[in-house]
């Protein structure tokens, strides 16, 4: 190299270090005009182009000069670097390895690398090259903080806390810390402390939407959904498309009880969801007015971003062995939680002669009651809550599982990604998401003629459908109602009056559903529509809403949260329980029939929306389900005013609950292992999954 390139190289460099890339770039180029296989122009002008954010055109000028000299690490280090924002993760990793055959004492390369195995999935590879790097130089940054990413990622909570609490106690100003932070509290169960985080994160960084969004989750947990609303809003506006957002704005909308927009709102949904965008959690789809069609392909938009795609370990299989079939729960709702309420009688009555039960429970921790009876009705209680997707699935395999039921499916908390890896040689989805899976890992799908007709079931669901022969849900027989009865006064209830009753929670509410209730209330003079009491907010909006329809606000009454006994038997005060759409009530339905209370639905044109009409059949209340707004309020009305005949409904009610097939906690059961053992044998057959029904 001449004197005078040398001299310009050097004026390059003191201009890259001072972080003025254009000048530097400028004298880059100077040199290659003169003398264009100068390796170190090239590599320092790749490394300047990366940093200004052109990693296509770095990568173009790091291989002109691998072309030159490949025998030195950085420059494969730094052009894996580009190749990493690319997201050629496959090349990176490997220019990494080159490198590090090279040199293999670089911290930064191991740090790098590690950072390279968490993209493709891998925070094993990931911990161990973190940790490899802070051996050598145990004040490398990125090290340290890949080693804190992996161990969350392991789900090794405890200590990935520590580790990033003590990076934040070294780096404040660090944005992407207090994100980690709080989303491993909000793991743990503390949305105060993660709230805390957050904001501490939307200070540093106010133009990160990750933060926003997090922010907006902890909000939502504390049932402070106003203000998560307006988080999630302030997030929409720096990443319209970011997955999941505009559902998660969407059902803070619901839950508030704040309608003004909210056809735009559905319109921008829909779209979104006829894009092929995951812009909705399926959840938060089954409470809009999307088509069946839309849900599913909702679900599976969400599978695509959610679950890894199959591989050989999608397809794994075992020998069936001699003797019980061995039955795997996993969930993230064995506490107190509408789920569990339904299904822990299930658990009780299993035939152990024949089923071998095993809860994964993969929740937060708790200590209930709830929790208590599922620990105490299966044999093998495993706690996964703080193991990886990878970890889930070996523990499950070890257990050598034939039917893995994932009873939360979509709903948060949910963990398609082990499914997606396949834990049993045959999985199914039931109960606990009332919505088709969108997941080509799942084998049958358990419904009831009802809510899922089989002549719309290949259009809404695909896939395998086993149809119980009443309703898909089951029930606990053993749930207590407190004994005490409950005068009207003490819940705030005129003693003289209707009293239309709906328990559902504020997102199952709109203003299609207020609309009728407020057309019944001034049909029904006197009456009251006795809700369960939402936040402040929704509070104030639904009486708003309610003066606008004519009607004193004073005609809503609230109800509080009360533990599970004393709450079911406060539906004794209620005279007809008032169902919604397009969410139907379920385990709240449950709970009012249970308790005694004559529950009116309309059945709707999607699985969620004809839950009610399934449990209504099953409970032996058929005429208790109409078919369109019109005759819910005629069947309300004419009830209301024909205190006989609701008698009667409720005399029959009475007297059928113990002996009718919603109630039937045994019969269920018996029902359900009768389609276990038609998919094991199927299976063993060497068939794959088809739909059948159980016979009554």
């Amino acid at each position: 190299m001449s004197d005078v390139s040398a001299a310009r190289l050097a004026q390059g460099l003191a201009h890259h270090r001072a972080g003025r890339l254009d000048a530097a770039a400028a004298h880059y180029h100077a040199v290659l005009a003169v003398e264009p296989r100068s390796f170190d122009a090239l590599h320092l002008l790749a490394v300047v182009v990366h940093r200004q954010g052109r990693p296509a055109e770095a990568l173009a000028w790091f291989d002109r000069a691998l072309a030159i000299d490949a025998s030195g690490a950085p420059v494969h280090a730094n052009r894996a670097a580009a190749l990493r924002d690319l997201r050629r993760t496959d090349e990176a990793l490997a220019a990494l390895d080159r490198a590090l055959a090279i040199e293999p004492r670089q911290a930064v390369a191991l740090a790098n690398r590690a950072a390279v195995h968490l993209d493709r999935g891998d925070p094993q590879a990931a911990l161990d090259d973190a940790c490899a790097a802070l051996a050598i130089d145990a004040s490398e940054p990125s090290a340290a903080y890949n080693r804190a990413s992996a161990l969350k990622a392991l789900g090794r909570r405890d200590e990935a806390l520590a580790a990033f609490g003590a990076l934040q106690r070294e780096r404040p100003d660090l944005a992407p810390l207090p994100v980690h932070l709080g989303q491993l509290l909000r793991e743990a169960g503390r949305p105060a402390e993660a709230l805390a985080a957050f904001e501490r994160a939307v200070a540093l960084a106010p133009a990160d939407p990750a933060a926003w969004t997090e922010r907006g989750h902890a909000l939502a947990e504390l049932g402070r959904h106003d203000e998560a609303q307006a988080s999630y809003a302030r997030a929409l506006g720096l990443e319209p498309d970011a997955p999941g957002l505009l559902g998660h704005w969407l059902h803070a909308k619901l839950q508030g009880c704040d309608w003004e927009g909210l056809d735009a709102a559905f319109a921008r949904l829909a779209a979104a969801v006829d894009a092929g965008r995951a812009a909705c959690e399926p959840f938060v789809a089954l409470l809009t007015p999307l088509s069946a069609a839309q849900q599913r392909r909702c679900a599976e938009a969400h599978v695509r971003l959610h679950a890894p795609a199959p591989s050989a370990a999608a397809t794994w299989a075992q020998p069936r062995r001699e003797g019980r079939l061995r039955i795997g729960y996993f969930s993230a709702d064995f506490r107190e939680h509408a789920t569990t309420q339904l299904l822990v009688g299930v658990l009780e009555q299993h035939d152990r002669a024949a089923f071998e039960v095993t809860a994964f429970a993969y929740g937060p921790p708790a200590r209930d009651a709830l929790r208590g009876r599922v620990q105490a009705a299966v044999e093998h209680f495993v706690d996964v809550q703080a193991a990886s997707d990878a970890q889930v699935v070996a523990l499950a395999r070890e257990r050598e599982l034939d039917i893995a039921v994932d009873l939360g499916g979509a709903t948060r908390g949910g963990r398609p990604g082990v499914f997606a890896r396949r834990v049993a040689p045959l999985q199914v989805a039931w109960l606990g998401f009332a919505g088709p899976s969108g997941a080509p890992f799942v084998d049958y799908t358990i419904a009831d003629r009802e809510v899922l007709p089989p002549e719309r079931a290949g259009a809404e669901f695909g896939g395998a459908i086993v149809w119980l022969p009443h309703s898909y849900q089951p029930n606990d027989d053993r749930r207590a109602i407190a004994a005490r009865p409950v005068a009207r006064a003490e819940l705030g209830l005129p003693d003289d009056a209707f009293v239309f009753c709906c328990f559902n929670q504020a997102a199952k509410l709109g203003p299609d559903v207020f609309a009728c209730w407020m057309a019944l209330l001034h049909a029904v003079p006197g009456s009251v529509l006795w809700l369960l009491r939402p936040g402040p907010g929704a509070v104030g909006r639904l009486q708003r809403a309610a003066r606008s329809h004519g009607v004193d606000a004073a005609r809503l009454v609230f109800a509080p949260r009360l533990a599970p006994q004393e709450h079911l038997a406060r539906h004794a005060a209620a005279d007809l329980f008032l169902d919604t759409w397009p969410y139907n009530a379920h385990t709240t339905a449950s709970d009012a029939l249970w308790a005694g209370l004559p529950v009116l639905s309309r059945r709707g044109e999607t699985f969620a929306g004809r839950v009610g009409a399934s449990l209504l059949e099953a409970a032996g209340l058929p005429e208790l389900v109409v078919g369109s707004a019109e005759a819910y309020v005629d069947l309300a009305r004419d009830l209301a005013h024909d205190r006989a005949r609701l008698a009667g409904l409720r005399a029959r009610l009475a007297r059928e609950r113990l002996r009718c097939p919603l109630f039937d906690t045994a019969g269920f059961t018996r029902a359900l292992e009768a389609a276990f053992a038609a998919m094991a044998r199927r299976h063993a057959a060497g068939d794959a999954p088809a739909s059948f029904a159980v016979p009554r």
